[in-house]
């Protein structure tokens, strides 16, 4: 797992104004408790847990909180479902007992930037919410562990990516669509695309995870 430079505020009466609200579902009230008290403390940390149920409401009265899910699959999916719908939640933390099954497209789309297991540390897991807070990808070497074969890459690899190429697939991994990698670079989202595929073919890759999975084991990028 990647390690982000912890920030913390000095000590100020009251809230300080660098604080995010780490919002908790869990599948049931003793595993959000466990979840709980590994933040419990944590400088710059309003922690708070909600029924899984009740995560819409508790987004608006939270937003842009930072969202750690601790379900089962199905309860993951259908919370996911949910937040790929609230533009107000700052970044999504899974914890799960197969990491590898938790990193997948439909995660992406929903704002998951984390992947741990279930098991994690105190550490691990602010140390995540850390580096989501900095746009970084956090995700347990499980989570790489494709559930098919990658296809070989029909290049040798760095060197075949042009800056421009490099710079997209950065944008990549940080889960930005095309229209917002155009806004950053400057350039049209037509020429994004173009850069997309270029990307795609250059690393035998069928998807945009696929190429951030494979760019990630390669060292092509860095968490």
């Amino acid at each position: 797992m990647s390690v982000a430079e912890r920030r913390r505020s000095p000590p100020t009466t009251g809230r300080p104004a660098s604080s995010i609200t780490v919002l908790i579902a869990a599948e049931s009230p003793l595993a959000a408790a466990r979840v709980e008290a590994l933040l419990r403390g944590r400088p710059g940390l309003e922690v708070v847990v909600s029924a899984p149920r009740e995560l819409a409401r508790r987004l608006d009265e939270h937003r842009g909180a930072i969202v750690v899910l601790a379900l089962e699959p199905a309860e993951t999916a259908w919370a996911l479902d949910l937040l790929r719908e609230v533009p107000r939640v700052e970044a999504v933390v899974l914890l799960a007992s197969d990491p590898s099954a938790a990193w997948t497209a439909q995660a992406r789309r929903s704002g998951v930037r984390a992947v741990l297991r279930a098991d994690a540390t105190a550490d691990e897991l602010a140390t995540a919410i850390d580096a989501v807070r900095a746009k970084l990808i956090v995700l347990h070497p499980e989570a790489l562990k494709s559930s098919r074969p990658a296809r070989a890459p029909q290049t040798k690899g760095p060197a075949a990516l042009t800056p421009r190429e490099q710079e997209i697939l950065e944008a990549l991994a940080e889960g930005l669509s095309n229209r917002l990698i155009a806004g950053r670079l400057a350039i049209s989202s037509q020429t994004v695309k173009f850069h997309v595929a270029a990307i795609l073919a250059k690393l035998g890759a069928g998807s945009r995870t696929e190429a951030v999975t494979f760019a990630l084991r390669q060292g092509l990028i860095a968490l």
